[in-house]
């Protein structure tokens, strides 16, 4: 009997591990985690030049102006004038979802130009919560950037973060 005893036992074991994996799998990922996509008309967009003009670093804040709490990009769209092309993000990512809390704030920062080579320029730039969203566009003037526009030459964004500093700490040396 103690050999059919053990024998049963190690394969129930296995099947409870199996079946706690599937319901602790289920629980973080089920549909309950999963918010609505944020509408465009909830969210507003602030975008600044980040002090010395001459970095080529604006501060992007998104605001969830809604009571519920939504999901945008992982990562702002920004698009130059009538530039091809958008920011990349750093780290290299791909899109995905990122919960912004109802009446809550993120930031990401955005270099626009490495100095790597010559800079075209622009007078506006456009920033957005999804790649296909036409976005909120920011003249170079609203911005602070100076009066030639705004310097683009590989242009990154960092993915979006709870605070001011931790965005722009986000930002790789140039």
């Amino acid at each position: 009997m103690t050999a059919f005893t053990n024998a049963a036992t190690l394969i129930l074991v296995p099947a409870l591990l199996t079946g706690a994996t599937t319901a602790t799998a289920y629980a973080e990922t089920g549909p309950t985690q999963v918010k609505a996509a944020c509408a465009p008309a909830a969210l507003g967009y602030e975008a600044r030049a980040r002090a010395p003009i001459a970095s080529s670093v604006v501060l992007i804040t998104i605001t969830n102006k809604s009571g519920a709490a939504c999901t945008i990009d992982r990562f702002p769209s920004v698009t130059f004038g009538d530039l091809d092309g958008s920011a990349r993000p750093v780290p290299a990512t791909q899109s995905g979802p990122r919960q912004l809390a109802a009446k809550g704030k993120l930031y990401a920062a955005l270099r626009t130009d490495d100095r790597s080579s010559p800079a075209r320029y622009v007078r506006s730039l456009a920033v957005s919560a999804e790649p296909a969203a036409e976005g909120t566009r920011f003249t170079a003037r609203q911005i602070g950037a100076p009066a030639t526009g705004i310097a683009v030459y590989d242009p990154i964004t960092t993915l979006w973060k709870q605070s001011v500093d931790e965005a722009v700490a986000s930002l790789p040396a140039s």
